[in-house]
């Protein structure tokens, strides 16, 4: 990936790969991220892409992106260390298959459904809370969902988000319910005055980049996003009782000292299929089948975590305890350093051809993600790697807690 092709016009970025015959598209706003503006985003964006002052129904919407050759358009919310981000994300064929006339029809969808929303459709906001409600239940019945977020909330409470991790339906129904339409109105208003940024993709010359970015008009605000956290864990042990088959486990670290190159690699370290966490965890002791090490980058954290018989607890922590001995170990490291390497450089090798790991890559890029490093210098940085450089993150790696969403049922 070569991102000296990036250029950019107010804030979006164009990225040109004739090689697929689509372009996919991703404008990034900054938005507020307080309890209830959480639950107003979600709301917002169901209702943004069902209800327009250009279309009569929401039926004439999916109607007008069959016409465009199933344009996919959706809008979307989600945090990036504490800063929440609303973004319309679009996929459409490329003109240059269809016709410069579809680039103009088709951006000017864009732009009606960005700026022209409808908030007086009562009955659609009604719809629209129902289903986000309904699935909200749905989430929360999972045991494996609840585990996810008894753990945000347990564990990480200073960043902890009451909305989003939140277990108790009776408590998500009253907050939906009170969202009104001159809440969905304020909150699209402080939206779109914080337009961050955007990124073009695909089979799309730079005359047609120009036409989207002056059909769409708009300008990024000052502000940038911070990714710079360190909050604290709750210490010791938690457990909570559940009625589920299973018992979970999270076992957090506090770490020091990683760059995006030292990330991605003992992200494949910890979580390869034929690499030291299955090796010991799976193959030798039998105590898991699956799990995975999820690396929080801006909170430095990494937690290890699988499903696990209540009875294997203090066994799993030892062999947790063993697997850090061993990648502090200067010629175990060896081996599975140059492993490492390989399917990273596999990885890459294979990105050219994954339309949609490229896309992200470049919008986080465009987010300053790492310290706005490019792929490119990322990848020179692994290629020059020590096992020293492995150890000394390992060697600063921090048990903090354990814990459990413990089943009371027999295992």
């Amino acid at each position: 990936m070569d991102f000296s092709k990036l250029v950019s016009k107010n804030g979006i970025y164009l990225y040109e790969d004739n090689d697929f015959n689509t372009i996919t598209i991703k404008l990034n706003f900054l938005a507020p991220s307080s309890n209830r503006d959480c639950a107003i985003l979600d709301v917002l964006c169901e209702y943004l892409g069902r209800s327009n002052k250009k279309f009569n129904s929401d039926d004439d919407i999916i109607k007008k992106q069959q016409e465009l050759y199933d344009l996919e358009l959706n809008f979307a919310n989600q945090f990036y260390s504490n800063q929440k981000v609303f973004s319309l994300y679009a996929n459409l064929i490329s003109m240059n298959a269809v016709g410069d006339d579809y680039s103009a029809n088709a951006f000017s969808f864009l732009n009606d459904m960005l700026r022209h929303p409808n908030f007086d459709d009562e009955e659609m906001l009604e719809v629209v809370k129902r289903n986000l409600l309904a699935d909200l239940e749905l989430d929360i019945s999972d045991n494996e969902v609840y585990a996810s977020s008894m753990y945000e909330r347990k564990v990480i409470p200073e960043d902890n988000r009451v909305y989003e991790n939140n277990t108790d339906i009776e408590y998500l129904r009253k907050m939906i319910n009170s969202i009104t339409l001159e809440d969905l109105k304020k909150e699209y208003e402080y939206i779109m005055k914080h337009f961050h940024s955007g990124l073009v993709f695909g089979n799309i010359t730079q005359e047609q980049f120009n036409s989207f970015v002056d059909t769409m008009s708009l300008e990024p605000c000052a502000k940038k996003l911070n990714f710079d956290r360190n909050v604290k864990t709750v210490e010791g042990d938690i457990e909570v009782e559940k009625d589920s088959e299973q018992s979970y486990i999270y076992v957090t670290y506090d770490f020091d000292d990683l760059t995006a190159a030292k990330y991605r690699v003992l992200n494949n370290i910890f979580n390869s299929s034929s690499g030291i966490c299955y090796e010991l965890l799976r193959d030798k002791y039998g105590l898991v089948y699956s799990f995975y090490v999820d690396i929080m980058f801006y909170l430095k954290k990494l937690y290890f975590y699988s499903e696990i018989d209540y009875s294997k607890k203090e066994k799993f922590l030892e062999v947790l305890d063993e697997i850090i001995e061993i990648l502090q170990d200067k010629e175990k490291l060896t081996k599975l350093l140059a492993q490492t390497k390989n399917n990273l450089a596999m990885q890459e090798y294979n990105l050219s051809e994954n339309k949609d790991s490229m896309f992200e890559i470049l919008n986080k890029f465009i987010l300053e993600f790492y310290g706005n490093e490019d792929r490119t210098t990322v990848n020179k940085q692994i290629d020059s790697m020590s096992e020293e450089d492995v150890a000394g993150v390992v060697k600063t790696l921090r048990r903090k807690n354990v814990f459990m969403v413990r089943s009371n049922e027999n295992e």
